[in-house]
C-alpha cells in the first residue's frame, strides 16, 4: 500500500479478499435467516458466530490498512456476551 495525502492505493488482493470476506459475511446471514424461519436456532447461533468471526477479521483487516475506528468504537469485552 501506498500513501498519497489522505489517499490510500490498495492492492488487488486486499481488495478482492475483502469483497470476498462481504460476500461470505451476506451469505451467512442468509443462511441465518433460512434457520431462524424454520426453527433451526442451534444452527443459527453457530452461523451466526461465523459471521461475527467474519465481520471482525473484515473490520480489523481495514483498519489495519489504514481506517479509523469509528469515535465511539470500543474492544468486545468477552463477559459483555456471557
Amino acid at each position: 500500500m501506498t500513501e498519497t495525502g489522505d489517499a490510500i492505493r490498495i492492492p488487488q488482493d486486499k481488495l478482492n479478499a475483502w469483497a470476498n470476506a462481504a460476500l461470505r459475511i451476506n451469505h451467512l446471514n442468509t443462511l441465518v435467516q433460512r434457520q431462524l424461519d424454520g426453527g433451526g436456532i442451534e444452527r443459527a447461533k453457530v452461523l451466526s458466530e461465523r459471521a461475527r468471526v467474519a465481520a471482525w477479521g473484515l473490520f480489523n483487516a481495514i483498519v489495519e490498512c489504514g481506517a479509523e475506528k469509528p469515535a465511539d468504537y470500543r474492544e468486545p469485552d468477552l463477559t459483555d456476551a456471557q
